[in-house]
């Protein structure tokens, strides 16, 4: 028999779908391009291409990196079928002008996010002192990930990003023929400002950082940085409980007693006075006396300032803060029948099973 076969070109119907078309980025941040469905497409295989690699660069998983301030195009196409494409158009621009809103029109002026800031010398969070007057780096705290150091390191690391540097973010420029800025610092020994508002605390004293239109220099916001002597805590290292396990007695004269978990402390400062003052007494006089919180204390109640008491079985959120309020730290804490155990760091050498056993030798029970 035969058969009779007419092959026609028809329209193309296979299309790739992405979950997002496009993004803003800032110099040397990452974004993923991320495929919400394929159609008419057999394999899933697909290739990445940026129209403008000085701009953006993009992985073979899909991601973008940006490189230098500017737009680029980057290409999603399918490798079965070279016809079937997808673009993502990426904006890369500087930390300083991220959320920048331009007019050419209007009065010139520039407004900034934030006009003054409070730093500490960049190299004053790299010289450690710990709780016993032993100075270590920064880097023996964030490379050493074996140890619970690690945990100090990470505390470390966001006081410094915190404290030890600031970004100056342009807000709004009205009244110029373009949105380009330079900076420039009245006194670089104090506080030194990259070509893009990055600025790095040198020593204490003050600088004003002069934001200048490259358009109209007569266009111009001023930025206050004021440098002071590190005597802050940049970390705190404490028995951070993972889990409590539940106990209760009943006394003689029938009152019920709860479990109580001690939370040493111990501090880590830039400055040896600071980082030293464990005792408690030197601890108030200093003002680094640690206050504790809970967010539920039907499950974990605050006893003397340094104790959790197991109130209930459930989760509550710890948070330890400096009276100063410049270092904080919450974690979730849950009381339950399951064995103390520790979430990243304990004080001392004793388990939580070692814990547990020396309630039940006081007379601590489970459930009265």
């Amino acid at each position: 028999g035969t058969l009779s076969l007419t092959v026609s070109k028809g329209k193309q119907k296979a299309k790739i779908t992405l979950k997002e078309k496009k993004a803003s980025i800032v110099v040397g941040k990452t974004t993923t391009i991320k495929v919400k469905s394929f159609k008419g497409i057999s394999n899933k295989n697909i290739a990445f291409s940026s129209s403008d690699k000085k701009v953006a660069t993009v992985s073979s998983k899909g991601k973008v990196t940006g490189k230098k301030a500017g737009k680029a195009t980057i290409t999603v196409t399918s490798l079965i079928n070279k016809k079937v494409k997808a673009v993502f158009k990426v904006t890369v621009k500087t930390a300083d002008m991220i959320d920048t809103d331009y007019s050419e029109k209007g009065k010139g002026k520039i407004v900034l996010a934030e006009n003054s800031v409070t730093l500490y010398p960049e190299k004053s969070f790299h010289k450690i002192y710990d709780h016993c007057g032993d100075a270590e780096t920064l880097e023996y705290y964030t490379e050493d990930y074996s140890s619970q150091d690690h945990f100090i390191g990470k505390q470390l690391l966001v006081q410094k990003e915190k404290y030890g540097q600031a970004q100056i973010k342009v807000k709004r420029i009205t009244g110029v023929k373009n949105s380009a800025v330079s900076y420039k610092s009245s006194n670089t020994s104090v506080a030194a400002v990259s070509s893009t508002g990055f600025v790095t605390p040198k020593k204490v004293g003050t600088a004003t950082i002069t934001v200048t239109s490259k358009a109209n220099k007569k266009v111009q916001a001023k930025y206050k940085v004021t440098v002071k002597k590190n005597d802050m805590v940049l970390a705190v290292g404490f028995d951070m409980y993972d889990n409590i396990k539940y106990y209760v007695k009943k006394n003689d004269d029938g009152t019920i007693e709860y479990r109580l978990r001690g939370v040493a402390t111990e501090f880590f400062a830039a400055d040896k006075k600071v980082a030293t003052s464990c005792d408690y007494a030197d601890a108030i006089a200093s003002n680094n006396k640690i206050i504790m919180s809970s967010s539920n204390e039907n499950i974990l109640r605050v006893k003397d300032e340094s104790y959790l008491q197991a109130i209930g079985k459930g989760s509550a959120i710890i948070t330890l803060k400096t009276a100063d309020g410049r270092w904080s730290y919450s974690w979730k804490v849950t009381v339950s029948d399951k064995t103390t155990s520790f979430a990243e760091y304990r004080t001392g050498c004793t388990t939580g099973a070692d814990r547990d056993k020396n309630a039940e030798k006081d007379g601590f029970v489970t459930k009265l």
